[in-house]
């Protein structure tokens, strides 16, 4: 008998495995999708989101399909770029991979984009971020989002308070 099937043939337990038998690789699979769905219901973080996507490429789908509201977020395409970066590059990056500004602009640029979600931009991405200010008065008030490099930053998108009325500018690249 060679090696390997004298191990499998002294196993204790009740059946024998065979090299035929493969371990599941993905033990939530035995879950009905409706605990699947229950379960990512709670993932509040865009990044554990991400990671829930890139580890069970099914469950990712089912979140969308599903239309919970953290999968079909903006942000969620840009946590998933992030962690996609960061994987990535692994071996080969010694520094955190962070967001970079086309990532950023694009994100700016939706109109679902929300300046609720800058702090956890810029817990992720600290050099380059988006800041929200509130400028001028009556009728020209506004809500200005800038891309910020530093103390630098450049005009990407403007509300007016007022009407709603929203202008996308390029900005300084």
């Amino acid at each position: 008998i060679p090696s390997h099937r004298r191990a499998v043939a002294m196993s204790r337990s009740p059946r024998a495995r065979t090299d035929d038998d493969a371990p599941p690789t993905d033990w939530l699979a035995e879950l009905p999708p409706e605990l699947h769905l229950r379960i990512l219901e709670g993932v509040d973080d865009f990044s554990d989101c991400a990671a829930f996507s890139l580890a069970s490429p099914r469950l990712g789908l089912l979140a969308l399909r599903s239309g919970l509201a953290r999968f079909k977020d903006p942000l969620f395409a840009v946590a998933m770029r992030l962690l996609l970066i960061q994987r990535l590059a692994g071996a080969f990056v010694t520094v955190s991979a962070t967001l970079n500004e086309v990532i950023l602009r694009r994100y700016a640029a939706d109109r679902r984009a929300s300046a609720d979600h800058f702090p956890w931009l810029a817990r992720v991405s600290p050099a380059l971020r988006l800041t929200s200010e509130v400028e001028g008065a009556g009728e020209r008030r506004a809500e200005v989002w800038r891309l910020r490099r530093g103390e630098n930053g450049a005009k990407l998108r403007v509300r007016l308070l007022h009407s709603g009325l929203v202008e996308h500018y390029e900005g300084e690249k």
